[in-house]
């Protein structure tokens, strides 16, 4: 994939721009997108097409800084894979295997807990909702966080458990309502 990425762009320079994001960052847009399709073709097909799109806007993806670049990939990435899952899902006939619907009312309970924790987390502070959106959306190790945001280990880990009160005293909160 990367040789065809590389035909696409025209000086050496943007190929050494896609060469080092192809390579410093494909791991995490295809975990992405497995964490949202569960299913490493598609992630494939994903990935290959939010490439596709970070070379059309090649010159956009210059001027970000590296964390706002991580944020720009992986919002590309889950864009195209939330997509794909839509259109899948349209084109999908009944079968036997169409989910009881205890399976979709249960699925639909844990997509609005989710949805719940996320609001949660987009109220916290600017520090601690960057650790957490890359723990619990993006399903980061910790290990990851800390290289991604250049922080030391010890420092996520501090923030991510200040994000887990904050969230269960939300959780709680919201619960009274």
């Amino acid at each position: 994939m990367l040789s065809f990425l590389l035909s696409a762009v025209g000086s050496e320079e943007e190929k050494d721009l896609v060469e080092f994001i192809y390579n410093e960052y494909r791991q995490l847009m295809f975990k992405t997108a497995v964490s949202i399709l569960h299913n490493s073709e598609l992630a494939e097909d994903a990935v290959h097409e939010a490439f596709l799109r970070v070379i059309k806007n090649l010159n956009k993806f210059r001027s970000y800084s590296c964390n706002e670049n991580v944020s720009y990939l992986v919002i590309i990435v889950r864009g195209i894979a939330l997509n794909m899952l839509k259109h899948s899902s349209k084109t999908e006939e009944l079968d036997e295997n169409t989910p009881s619907s205890e399976d979709v009312e249960a699925e639909a309970e844990i997509r609005l807990s989710y949805e719940n924790v996320l609001e949660n987390v987009r109220k916290l502070s600017p520090a601690l909702k960057n650790v957490a959106t890359l723990y619990y959306a993006y399903r980061l190790t910790e290990k990851e966080i800390s290289e991604m945001l250049d922080m030391n280990i010890n420092t996520v880990r501090v923030s991510l458990m200040r994000a887990r009160k904050l969230l269960r005293k939300m959780d709680k909160e919201n619960e009274h309502e």
